[in-house]
């Protein structure tokens, strides 16, 4: 499988950020609040995660050796 390099180094960032935003939003408040905002964080990611993957599911089927792909 290739990786876009440039897709990945997108990702990275967010990721980054987010992971910022929750460490800077905790030492701001308490332990608590920080905690709830990455739970928040990581459903909203995962919610994407999943529905990037079904996207990528049904777009793999029309290719060439995709999941349905008879040879």
């Amino acid at each position: 499988m290739r990786y876009n390099e440039a897709a990945v180094f997108k990702w990275v960032l967010i990721f980054a950020v987010a992971v910022g935003s929750a460490i800077a939003l905790t030492l701001l408040t308490s332990g608590l609040v920080g905690a709830l905002y990455a739970l928040v964080l990581a459903i909203i990611g995962s919610w994407y995660g999943i529905r990037w993957s079904r996207e990528w599911w049904r777009n793999a089927r029309d290719r060439p050796g995709g999941p349905d792909h008879k040879a």
